[in-house]
């Protein structure tokens, strides 16, 4: 994968995610509320958690090609769109 699909995916991927847990919740919408438990909490806490997930997901478990040596690279914490390679070291 490419740089520049990880950053779409690292930014779309959360919130269609999100979006296809709101959905879930809607269809579960009757029975949530027949059990009294509140759908809209449960839609905003779900869909945040969800979103996080998905985004450290992706952070941590999909690799970039390096342009140096064609190993993987990660993302590297607390630098949004960088990445360092796992065979070679390098960053880019």
């Amino acid at each position: 994968m490419t740089a520049t699909r990880h950053f779409a995916l690292s930014f779309f991927g959360p919130i269609v995610a999100g979006a296809a847990y709101c959905g879930f919740i809607g269809v579960l919408w009757e029975w949530l509320d027949k059990h009294h438990i509140s759908p809209l909490v449960t839609m905003l806490v779900g869909c945040l958690t969800v979103a996080v997930g998905t985004r450290w997901f992706v952070r941590n478990c999909v690799a970039v090609k390096c342009p140096f040596c064609g190993g993987k690279s990660y993302e590297i914490p607390e630098r949004g769109n960088r990445f360092m390679c796992r065979v070679c070291g390098k960053d880019h």
